[in-house]
């Protein structure tokens, strides 16, 4: 466990620096009528003003029992960070720089069949084709939409666009018309511009800009349109994608550039967006930590802890509790060093008698008071215990590196290595013929783990690269009893910035699922840790293998006998009371109720369960062939089908993916790349029962009874069409009941194709990626 023992003599200095560090901004003359001098927090809210941390409301009250919202907690945050370094809290002078798409690297062109995730950079199209040539990209529609109209989309993805910085976007195209083979369909002379942001994932009509084609001029030759998105009420937070319609004419498009800039005229600020770019750009919190949603709800215990400790320097937080762990925070949670450090610094002792963090729960003023009053005055800290070891825990094998002796253990590889405050710290070797120092090692012997039992690597570190930086990722090997040599096989390769997260004391963290990894299995017997390839200085906490959760593989009773409690999450297992057939285009304005499937039942209540045949080309109801028995539906190419068995009460799903592939590979065009049946069972269509549904729970687990009776490849020499089995299940948030966390499960196997980029689960901005694995 990571030790944060400084001398006595660096307390002394710390906490005079501290002294000098805060001075009084205001002078507190009972300014607030709620604030008794008997209250428990009286002496906190003076300080708290007198500093220049917090101020009252409009009314002259300070509101003690009142909540914080995230932006101003994020404000207070500010405020600290600013005021340590004897600075006002001033306008960040922002250079943005053009978000540019020139066309010059035609693989920016990227075909959604040949790749396994959605969420990376990239171009693709729809209902149009097109190519990039000296620098221009060329687009031509080829087929009509719903509405008979020529509607070519270029689908922009991978984006992370601060729409507050990036207000105004400015294309440059030209167009050659083509005569419309069909004369009835609709031309129109303005481009769509749609967009998707980090809270709105869809493209919908109400994140639509619409830039008219200049009418004074031939648009067979160059020209240059903008619009102010800025002034769009949706245009918020991260742009994560856009999708652009070249007008709804048939024609060849020319589009030379899209840029998107940052325009001083359009104003769209609020009063919180100095403070909100002063912690995106000191660190305080990331660029997409929160929403614009997120700013007016109230902000929790963790989350206003979290941006404390990212405002001062960890140094500042010197130790005078001997805290060994906290009572409702797990050790390998995240951010839970950070939560100690806190307790350990007397920062924090805890919301109730217990000591429990609670990090959930929302935070009062006063609370907050109290905790800027102990994080910038040392003198003010609480002393105290809690009743609670992590250590005791027994779920992980660390090297926590405490102590020198812990060295003669290990085999280092570097120039220098010595313990400090609780973590090694490495310089790297210097290679041969005085080339550039490189790749410290790192190595356990003799651990002896079985790899089903600890399946997690957690790694915490620092880096402070020298010089040029060659090659920041870092190697994990490991060797097997039944395999004893490090190979590339059974090794990690980790890159800084995207396999791991910045903590708020600004370490790094790794946390990986080694079990996605064929080779970790049997008994591993030794493993090396190389922190990187580049010059540098490298500060390991710990290395630690947790241990799997035995709770995971516990069966359904021995979770009852557990105190755990069960409750069915659907509705009409049995499917009696029949179904819903949605069209396949998946179109909204479909009229439900007079597409109802069977009701196998005398009941007399709507089906809850729909069928949806999406992507499929046939539907099953306008396609329907009506010459089978009332158990089966299936449209008359054979291309979907769905049976029911009455004696199991059970549902049988079927697409023959070779109708509709006919041997060919994998094609972009719609409905037709995707081809899925679907069973769902929404909130929509069943009223939501709080008592059943609503849970505050640890851990959930899901039980699903399922099978594969029939499965076949379609392969060939040009691609491949395969089945995918997955069960989707998403939680509600009582936080934000606009956003939810979807699961996906593959149950036949319980992994996905690419683990490394779609783990088991993930938030709903994710989720499709794991359909495409």
């Amino acid at each position: 466990m990571r030790s944060f023992l400084i001398s006595f003599a660096a307390v002394i200095a710390l906490t005079v620096s501290a002294n000098s560090v805060f001075e009084k901004v205001n002078t507190y003359s009972n300014e607030f009528v709620d604030v008794a001098d008997t209250a428990w927090y009286a002496e906190n809210v003076k300080i708290a003003y007198e500093l220049g941390f917090m101020n009252g409301k409009s009314d002259g009250k300070f509101d003690p029992n009142g909540n914080v919202t995230v932006v101003e907690g994020i404000t207070m945050a500010s405020r600290l960070h600013a005021l340590y370094r004897g600075q006002e809290v001033a306008p960040v002078e922002k250079n943005v720089k053009e978000h540019r798409f020139d066309f010059d690297d035609p693989s920016i062109l990227v075909d959604l069949s040949k790749r396994n995730s959605r969420n990376i950079n990239g171009i693709n199209l729809n209902r149009a084709k097109g190519y990039i040539e000296n620098g221009v990209f060329v687009v031509q529609p080829d087929g009509v939409n719903s509405n008979n109209s020529y509607d070519p989309q270029i689908k922009f993805e991978g984006l992370s666009l601060l729409a507050r910085d990036y207000n105004r976007v400015s294309i440059r195209m030209k167009r050659d018309e083509l005569p419309n083979p069909n004369p009835n369909a609709p031309r129109q002379e303005r481009i769509e511009f749609f967009f998707e942001t980090s809270i709105d994932h869809g493209i919908n009509g109400e994140k639509l800009v619409y830039i008219n084609l200049p009418n004074d001029r031939e648009l067979s030759e160059w020209f240059e349109v903008e619009a102010d998105l800025g002034g769009h009420e949706k245009w918020t937070d991260l742009i994560t994608g856009i999708r652009l319609d070249p007008t709804n004419n048939n024609g060849i498009y020319y589009i030379d550039s899209i840029v998107f800039s940052k325009s001083e005229s359009i104003k769209n600020e609020n009063w919180y967006d100095l403070y909100v770019d002063y912690a995106i750009q000191n660190g305080i919190i990331e660029k997409d930590k929160f929403s614009s949603l997120d700013y007016k709800r109230n902000i929790s215990r963790a989350e206003i802890c979290d941006m404390f400790a990212s405002a001062i320097p960890e140094e500042y937080f010197t130790p005078v509790n001997n805290v060994k762990g906290i009572p409702d925070v797990l050790r390998d949670e995240k951010n839970s060093y950070i939560y100690l450090m806190l307790y350990r610094a007397g920062i924090l002792l805890g919301a109730d008698k217990d000591g429990n963090f609670r990090p959930d729960a929302d935070i009062k003023r006063a609370e907050i008071a109290a905790i800027i009053n102990r994080v910038a005055l040392p003198e003010n800290r609480v002393r105290g215990t809690v009743a609670c070891d992590w250590e005791e825990q027994g779920s992980a094998f660390d090297i926590e590196f405490e102590n020198e002796a812990e060295l003669s253990n290990l085999k280092i590889e570097a120039e220098t290595k010595k313990i400090e405050n609780g973590a090694l710290v490495l310089k790297a070797l210097e290679r041969p013929n005085g080339t550039p120092r490189f790749d410290p090692k790192i190595g356990v012997n003799d651990i002896n783990l079985n790899a089903s039992d600890y399946r997690k690597l957690r790694i915490r570190m620092k880096a402070d690269f020298l010089g040029t930086i060659e090659n920041p990722q870092c190697d994990f090997y490991f060797k097997t009893a039944e395999d004893a040599a490090f190979s590339t096989a059974k090794s990690l390769h980790l890159d800084f910035s995207k396999e791991s997260y910045v903590d708020p004391a600004g370490w790094y963290v790794f946390d990986l699922d080694l079990s996605t990894k064929a080779e970790w299995n049997g008994v591993i017997s030794n493993f090396r840790f190389d922190p990187a390839n580049t010059d540098g200085i490298y500060t390991v906490d710990y290395i630690r293998l947790i241990k799997t959760n035995p709770l995971y593989n516990a069966s359904h009773e021995e979770l009852l006998s557990l105190g755990y409690t069960a409750t069915g999450l659907f509705k009409d297992v049995g499917f009696e009371k029949g179904f819903y057939v949605s069209h396949y285009e998946q179109k909204s304005d479909v009229d439900m109720s007079n597409r109802i499937w069977q009701d196998y039942t005398d009941k007399t209540e709507l089906p809850i369960w729909s069928i949806g045949p999406w992507w499929c080309g046939y539907d099953l109801w306008e396609n329907r062939d009506t010459n089978t028995d009332k158990y089966t539906l299936t449209d008359t190419k054979g291309i979907n089908t769905v049976k029911y068995n009455p004696e199991e009460k059970s549902l049988s799903l079927r697409v023959n993916a070779t109708k509709i592939y006919n041997g060919e590979p994998h094609i972009i065009e719609e409905y037709k790349w995707w081809p899925h049946l679907y069973i769902d069972q929404s909130y929509k269509k069943v009223p939501f029962d709080k008592a059943k549904n609503s849970a505050a729970a640890d851990r959930m687990f899901v039980e699903f009874d399922v099978k594969l009776s029939d499965f076949k490849d379609t392969i060939n020499t040009e691609g491949t069409n395969s089945c995918q089995f997955v069960i989707y299940f998403a939680l509600l948030s009582d936080k934000d009941p606009s956003s939810h966390i979807a699961f996906g499960v593959a149950p036949l196997n319980g992994t996905s194709a690419n683990p490394s980029v779609m783990p088991n689960w993930a938030p709903e901005s994710a989720a499709q990626q794991f359909m495409y694995n």
